[in-house]
């Protein structure tokens, strides 16, 4: 008990710093014809991400277009494919740290990769909020920092065709239960990684994760990144036990006609939350922070959803925001797992991370 008081302080006074960051240190007053006026003299927006994010070259056209089409402007988006979010992360910080001028105006990462900027003081203070209409506090996720772009809750994917609907799990403890568990013992996907099963230690805290672990271990067939949903679509496995963005594939495949569904893991089911934000030292810091929100608004939402399946359960509207609503599920918090990267790694939760590593290697 002594253990879990000092736990939730710990979480606590990291809120509190977030909070007094959101309410404090803000720019001076800025208006949106201010910011629209300035940006319209910049001339391009350089974004360094994944290949295909925001649907890639031809959504990056869409939003491209429908941006210049809303503010007047004739910016181009000089976009280039670069390493993962962490990778990206850590190069601005040392950009920023050098004093030179950042790679990327604008950065896309979730809770954990922008705690990283965050965390350095490497991201411009907007008041989003007060300046974009369509921007809520809400969608501020690292307040006066970053807005939310899309929602991606985690989940199991199966084969419907190979797991029928009344013997599928309904939460990750059925995967492991024998009253569940044999339609996919030795025959079960495990993602390769310990974040998914760090952050469930929320939830269940740290020992049940461990007994979890182990018991999936034992009855897995093999290892499937997040990128590779198709060989549950194909078949060869009839189930993930996790996957990342498990909503949206779905989206993606059914149109398809692939027999792939999605279900929550927990309830509220545990959600990474991708942000858009500003670094400092951006070339075109005016265009960025309007790209920013813009991603924000519902038109934007519309493209992002066509080319990629994702959008924000806080944008009335979306894909997301209608099927969380209608199938009353809730998300998890973003502040408890902004929390839990905000603190940052102590020697406990690295011992636990190493420990996970180890049950996932079968060692």
């Amino acid at each position: 008990m002594k253990q879990f008081i000092n736990r939730v302080s710990r979480l606590g006074l990291a809120l509190a710093a977030l909070t007094l960051v959101g309410e404090t240190n803000l720019p001076a007053q800025e208006t949106l014809d201010s910011l629209i006026a300035a940006a319209k003299k910049e001339d391009e927006l350089v974004f360094i991400a994944g290949t295909s994010t925001f649907g890639g070259r031809k959504g990056l056209a869409d939003l491209e277009a429908a941006f210049n089409k809303r503010f007047g402007t004739k910016m181009k988006i000089s976009f280039a494919a670069g390493p993962d979010m962490n990778a990206r992360a850590a190069r601005h910080i040392t950009e920023i740290k050098s004093g030179r001028k950042v790679s990327s105006d604008i950065f896309l990462g979730s809770q954990s990769h922008q705690a990283l900027m965050h965390k350095e003081n490497a991201l411009e203070k907007v008041n989003y909020a007060g300046l974009f209409s369509w921007v809520s506090k809400e969608m501020e996720i690292y307040p006066g920092e970053t807005v939310l772009t899309y929602t991606s809750p985690n989940g199991i994917v199966y084969n419907k065709d190979l797991i029928p609907k009344d013997k599928a799990p309904r939460s990750y403890a059925d995967l492991v239960d024998p009253k569940f568990s044999s339609a996919w013992a030795g025959k079960i996907a495990i993602p390769p990684y310990v974040a998914w099963l760090a952050e469930l230690s929320l939830v269940w805290g740290t020992e049940k994760v461990k007994d979890f672990t182990r018991k999936l271990v034992g009855i897995s067939a093999g290892r499937l990144r997040y990128s590779e949903e198709e060989r549950v679509v194909s078949g060869e496995f009839p189930i993930m036990a996790n996957f990342g963005d498990a909503l949206s594939a779905m989206w993606s495949w059914q149109p398809k006609g692939a027999p792939l569904v999605a279900v929550p893991g927990v309830t509220p089911i545990n959600t990474d939350y991708f942000q858009l934000s500003v670094p400092k030292n951006a070339v075109h810091p005016n265009l960025a922070k309007l790209f920013t929100a813009f991603m924000a608004s519902r038109e934007a939402q519309t493209i992002l959803q066509k080319h990629e399946s994702r959008s924000s359960h806080l944008v009335e509207g979306t894909i997301m925001q209608k099927y969380l609503k209608d199938n009353k599920i809730a998300v998890q918090e973003p502040k408890l797992s902004i929390s839990y990267y905000l603190k940052g790694e102590t020697d406990e939760g690295l011992l636990f991370k190493e420990e996970l590593a180890k049950i996932l290697k079968g060692s």
